[in-house]
Order: C-alpha cells, then structure tokens, then sequence
C-alpha cells in the first residue's frame, strides 16, 4: 500500500466506525427510558427544594424517600447503556486492529544486532553496543532508530533517536522510551548516500540489543491546525489519527441528527 494513501483509508475506517457506532448507540439506547427517569429525579429534586426553604421536614422525608425509589431505575438506566458500549468498544478494538494490519509503514523496517565484541562495527570491548549500516537507497528525509534491550529473551525496555538523509528536516520528534534506561546514539545527526551510520547504546545488566530502523517511511499527518491545550499539529501514529478522525465525525454526525430533529426531518 502507498504510504500517502494510508492516512486516507484511516480516515475512512474512522468515519465509517463513528457511523456505526452512533446507529448502534440509537438502536440499543432507549433514550425516553433515560429522559423520563430524569425528568423525575429533576421534579424531586425541585420540590425537596421548595420543602426545604420552607423548613417543612415532614415533606422533605417523603421526598427522600421517593428519590431512594427510583434509584433502582436509575441504575437500570444505566446498566442500559453500559451494555451496548461494550458492543461499540470491541468495534473499535476490531476496526483499529484493521489499522494496524493494514498499515505499510513498518513493511520496510530492517533489525541490526549492536554488539560489544570490538569487531566490525564495534571499535572495542568498552560497555558500548554498536552496529552499522549503509545508506543506499532514495529514502531521503528523517530516518528513526528504536533500541530494543533484552534480558534473558524479554524486552526489557527502548529509547530512539532520528538522523537525516540528505535532506533538510525540520522534525525533531523521538517516540517516548519505555521500561529500563537505554542510552542511544549515532556518529553522526545527518548522512549521504552511499555513507555508513553507526549506532551506539548502552545499558545495563542486558543479554542483548537490537536496533531498528525505519527506513525513512514512518507515518505523519500535519493538521490545518493546532489542536487547542494539547498544542499538537501533528500526528505520528495511525492509532492517534484515527480517534481524531472518529471523535470529529462522531461530533458532527450529533450536530447534523440534532438539527435534522429540530427541523423535523428523523423523529
């Protein structure tokens, strides 16, 4: 698949989930059972109110008591809703499991295994891991290394790092590291073709390390704008792109039902 097209087919699978999931919250949510349940708890709540400026106990016990009724159709209400949204929840775990099967991003990926033996990549035995590559390829742009660590055959934890490939790049997002310390580095912040990149890491207590590389192809979206309080215009992963897309068409798929019912258009 063309890397270019796979944030449209996200969008796409985005739309179509937010679409199904507002039928299926329409066909399994009674939504008068719930209205009709507030409107009393709202009433009651009006009169203990009144019952209460006016210091009347007798009428504020009756109240209560009829507050303490309906709970039990309350929590019907509830449990209600709560059924079909775990319906639409192993939707969405399905539809982003289509996202990640589909997606082309890692189909190029390549692993090399850093060692700290000091032959061929590696200069000497000094606590370092290092491994190498040649650039020989098109892939111009921001190529990411993530060090994977293992001990005893479980990962034990990753950092990452970008470099350049004869090209300008204005990005300078890393992916989070995650679980023990890994120190990672290359010899250089941007190459040639036809270059060789050496990759150094350090960590402790480790059986093994892994680098892998992404061949240039990772996935972004840059947004007309930037999202309010999070100050994010730009999306790295598919997963992210498509809640976005899914949260804004669920969204307007409310405003649009909303003004087609005040217009009269669906009941």
């Amino acid at each position: 698949m063309v890397l270019e097209y796979f944030a449209e087919l996200v969008g796409v699978l985005a739309i179509a989930y937010a679409g199904i999931a507002k039928f299926l919250q329409s066909k399994l949510i009674d939504k008068s059972i719930a209205e009709s349940v507030q409107a009393k708890s709202k009433k009651l709540n009006q009169e203990f109110k009144k019952a209460k400026e006016k210091g009347n106990q007798a009428e504020m016990e009756k109240i209560m008591k009829k507050q303490m009724d309906i709970l039990p159709e309350m929590n019907k209400v509830m449990f209600a809703q709560f059924k079909p949204m775990i319906i639409i929840l192993i939707i969405f775990f399905a539809f982003t499991w289509i996202v990640n099967l589909v997606d082309p991003t890692g189909e190029d990926d390549f692993i090399i295994r850093l060692y700290d033996d000091g032959k061929d990549c590696d200069a000497a035995v000094d606590g370092i891991y290092s491994g190498c590559f040649e650039l020989d390829n098109s892939n111009y742009g921001k190529w990411g290394v993530t060090v994977h660590g293992f001990r005893n055959g479980v990962n034990i934890g990753s950092n990452s790092t970008f470099f350049s490939y004869n090209q300008e790049i204005d990005d300078s997002y890393i992916e989070t590291a995650t679980g023990e310390a890994i120190a990672i580095s290359t010899d250089r912040s941007s190459y040639a073709p036809g270059e060789k990149v050496f990759v150094f890491a350090q960590a402790e207590n480790i059986s093994k390390l892994e680098a892998t590389i992404d061949n240039g192809t990772s996935f972004r979206v840059d947004l007309p704008v930037t999202i309010p309080l999070l100050n994010v215009q730009r999306i790295y992963h598919p997963y992210w792109w498509f809640i976005l897309i899914s949260l804004i068409a669920n969204l307007s798929l409310s405003l649009i039902i909303s003004q087609a019912k005040k217009r009269g258009y669906i009941k």
